[in-house]
């Protein structure tokens, strides 16, 4: 076990700069497991952010969020969304120390779990998931990290990657060899979604959040320190796969807009090509529960920028997302 950080239950920072619990699973909510490497880039806080108000409006149920870095500090970020401001904000949690081992955290909740209904969003390095694939049975679970996954989760949603082929951060930069392994021994009956560099790095959001949000925004702070001289542009990696391992293809009619998102490939699979965790696509009509993702037809990188800024500078305080209201 390389990270031993996670937050099982969290308590959001409301981004109108009030403490607030983790809203009341509806049963319209997804359940998701959010992976992240919350240190070295700001648009995890983005992805957080985005689960947060999905889930304060009835879309998601965030059940852990899992840290795959060494800092001491993500857990601390995570509950209050960046590093930088572990310190500066309030939060529920004082030290990463209390929390359970990533893998502790997900074979707790997926024993838990009803069948098939969990999304993994992974938008870090996967060394988390693949100890939870190795992992065998033990007090929590009669079953192995392998069975807990065929019979739990609905889906691993990865932003890992470059497609149709390339090298990319969260693959080749810390941890390929767990990267293989995911890719090599993830059960076949279970989707995995890839959501590549290409897709996030070309969608620059975060343009108005300055001036759309109060002026303690957690975010903001994050943002600006981040990219630094004010400014909070970033590329958009994390919250988009994130928003995709909430609402998938079709969930954004439930916010009243139109498919943002769409599969690139009808068939396939993801292979890394080199020790340093280079990935390529390759054709094979045999594998079907894996994809990629693209921009919907008719969708520009602007329009995307657009709507994730909308969950960025949305209040917290309201019980609604856009044209859907929570149970």
């Amino acid at each position: 076990m390389k990270v031993s950080e996670v937050l099982l239950h969290l308590w959001w920072y409301a981004l109108a700069g009030s403490a607030g619990a983790l809203a009341k699973s509806t049963g319209g909510s997804q359940p998701v497991i959010i992976d992240t490497d919350i240190f070295g880039d700001v648009d995890d806080v983005g992805a957080l952010t985005v689960a947060n108000t999905l889930q304060n409006c009835g879309l998601a149920d965030v059940r852990g969020i899992a840290i795959d870095t060494h800092s001491k500090y993500g857990a601390l970020a995570a509950n209050v969304r960046f590093i930088t401001l572990a310190y500066n904000w309030p939060r529920a949690l004082d030290s990463s120390a209390s929390t359970p081992t990533p893998l502790e955290m997900y074979r707790s909740v997926l024993n838990a779990a009803t069948g098939n209904s969990i999304n993994i969003i992974s938008i870090g390095f996967l060394t988390n998931l693949a100890d939870l694939l190795k992992s065998e049975p033990d007090k929590i679970s009669s079953l192995s990290g392998k069975d807990l996954i065929s019979s739990k989760v609905k889906e691993l949603v990865v932003m890992g990657g470059n497609y149709p082929s390339g090298w990319e951060y969260n693959f080749g930069d810390m941890d390929p060899e767990s990267t293989d392994y995911i890719l090599r021994n993830w059960p076949k009956t279970i989707p995995m979604t890839f959501s590549g560099f290409e897709l996030g790095g070309n969608v620059y959001s975060g343009q108005r959040i300055a001036e759309n949000s109060p002026v303690n925004s957690p975010i903001v702070a994050a943002y600006q320190w981040y990219v630094g001289r004010g400014s909070t542009i970033r590329m958009s990696w994390d919250p988009i796969t994130t928003l995709y391992g909430i609402l998938g293809l079709d969930g954004f009619s439930k916010l009243g807009f139109r498919p943002m998102l769409a599969y690139a490939n009808k068939d396939g699979y993801n292979s890394i090509t080199s020790s340093n965790g280079s990935n390529a696509w390759v054709n094979d009509t045999s594998v079907t529960n894996q994809h990629w993702l693209k921009l919907a037809d008719g969708v520009t990188n602007s329009s995307m920028a657009w709507l994730l800024d909308q969950f960025f500078i949305h209040e917290p305080s309201q019980k609604s997302c856009f044209g859907y209201l929570s149970e």
